[in-house]
C-alpha cells in the first residue's frame, strides 16, 4: 500500500509539474485569437469591404473590414491600417493586455507558468471587434472592451486623403539642330561672248503692178481726096 501510495502522490506532482510548463493559458486560450475589423466613415456609417493589413512581432494579415481574421496572440500591440478609394485611411493600435489564463497561471505556477505563457504570448488578449474611423488613427485598448461588444477606443491623430501622384512633365527631346552650312566651292567663272545683233527685218516688198496695156488706137482710113489735098498743087 505504501508503494501504491507513493506512485499515487507521484503521478500528482508530475501532473502538476506539466500544467505549469505548458501554462495554463496555453491550454485555455491557444495562441491564436480571432479580431473582427470594423471601419466607419466620421458620421458614424459602416463601410464593409475596406481593404486592412494588421501586424504584430509575430504575424502579419491582410484582411476586408466586416470579417474576422485569426492572429497571433502578443504581449506587444496590432497596427492596423484600412484603405477605401476615396477616403482618408483609418489606422488604429490595438493594445494587448494579459487575460485571466495568464492570472491563473501566475497564480498556480508561479513565475515558471507566466514565463511559458509570455513565451508563446498565450496570456495576452487583443479587442475582440475593433471599430476604426476613416480619417483617424485610434488607440483600442482590450481592457475598455466590455465583453465582445465592439469598442472604438480613443481618437490620437488623424490621417488624409493620399494625394494624386503628380503628373510628371516629359521634357520633349531637343530638336535636331541644323548642321551649319558648308559654303560650296567657287565655281569657275564662264565669259560669254555677247550675241551678234540680230540683222533687221527684211520688209517684204510687193512687187511692181504691171503697166495697162496701151489701148490700140482706131486705124484711119485715107482716102485718095485727102492724098490729092497734101500734094502740092499744079502749076
Amino acid at each position: 500500500m505504501r508503494g501504491a501510495g507513493w506512485r499515487f502522490w507521484g503521478l500528482c506532482v508530475g501532473a502538476g509539474v506539466l500544467s505549469i510548463l505548458t501554462g495554463c493559458a496555453s491550454v485555455t486560450h491557444g495562441t491564436t485569437q480571432n479580431v473582427k475589423i470594423e471601419t466607419m466613415t466620421a458620421e458614424g456609417k459602416v463601410v464593409n469591404g475596406a481593404k486592412c493589413l494588421i501586424s504584430n512581432d509575430r504575424n502579419d494579415a491582410v484582411m476586408r473590414s466586416g470579417d474576422s481574421v485569426p492572429v497571433r496572440r502578443s504581449g506587444a500591440n496590432l497596427s492596423i491600417e484600412c484603405t477605401q478609394p476615396g477616403l482618408a485611411p483609418a489606422n488604429g493600435q490595438a493594445v494587448s493586455r494579459a487575460n485571466v489564463g495568464m492570472a491563473g497561471n501566475i497564480l498556480i505556477g508561479g513565475l515558471v507558468g507566466a514565463a511559458v505563457d509570455a513565451g508563446t504570448a498565450a496570456g495576452y488578449n487583443y479587442p475582440s471587434w475593433i471599430q476604426l474611423i476613416f480619417g483617424e488613427v485610434r488607440s483600442v485598448d482590450r481592457s475598455a472592451q466590455s465583453g465582445d461588444s465592439p469598442t472604438s477606443g480613443v481618437k490620437i491623430g488623424t490621417t488624409e486623403v493620399a494625394a494624386a501622384p503628380k503628373a510628371v512633365a516629359v521634357k520633349p527631346a531637343e530638336e535636331a539642330r541644323p548642321a551649319p552650312a558648308v559654303p560650296a566651292p567657287p565655281q569657275p567663272i564662264k565669259v560669254v561672248a555677247p550675241a551678234p545683233p540680230a540683222p533687221p527685218p527684211v520688209q517684204a516688198v510687193a512687187p511692181p503692178s504691171p503697166s495697162p496695156a496701151p489701148e490700140p488706137r482706131p486705124q484711119t482710113r485715107v482716102s485718095m481726096d485727102d492724098l490729092s489735098g497734101l500734094l502740092p498743087a499744079k502749076p
